[in-house]
Formats: C-alpha cells, structure tokens, sequence
C-alpha cells in the first residue's frame, strides 16, 4: 500500500475533529504541520509508505517533504512540472520490478 502525493510541498490546512476547516496559507503553520506528520506517522503504523514529489524548491519545503519521507520510508522526488512524469513512472517501474524474498 502507497499513497503517491504530488505537492508544492506545504501543507495548509486540515480538517477539525469537529469537522470545521483550518487554514492557513502563510508559511509552514506549526499547528497543520504537527497534525500532518502525526497523520504521516499513522500511515508508517499501517505499513503505507507515502512517495512524495515536490514541485518546489524552496528550503523550508524541502526540508518538510524530507522529514515525511524520513518517517514514513518513503521517497522524496524533487521535480518539476515538465518532469514529473518521467519520475511517477521511473518510481512504478522500479517497485515493479523488485524482487522481494
């Protein structure tokens, strides 16, 4: 089990237990960031692996996409737009084609 993410790399909002929205599209929010590497840690539990492609480069992104890729074993992609097709497929041939005992 997998979840491919294609992302600019920010996470900015999330959904409440009382089912409300919080948002926020300024900087990288402790609050959705916290939330969102506990839901990252959750699916590491379930034995999901999360492959990530970032279509950013700006440090404090990369760093975040680093650290889910860091908990959950998964892979960090670091692409753009025009390359992203080249790295989906390069990343489902590869786990196509391995053999495991």
């Amino acid at each position: 089990r997998q979840i491919i993410m294609i992302t600019d790399g920010k996470p900015s909002a999330l959904t409440q237990e009382d089912g409300r929205i919080y948002k926020n599209a300024f900087g990288l929010d402790p609050f959705i960031v916290a939330e969102t590497l506990a839901e990252v840690g959750a699916c590491r539990k379930s034995g999901i692996i999360i492959n990530t492609f970032l279509l950013a480069r700006d440090y404090d992104l990369v760093s975040f996409v680093r650290r889910v890729a860091e908990i959950c074993r998964g892979k960090a992609y670091f692409t753009t737009p025009y390359t992203l097709g080249q790295y989906v497929l390069m990343d489902y041939m590869d786990r196509k084609t391995k053999t495991i005992h």
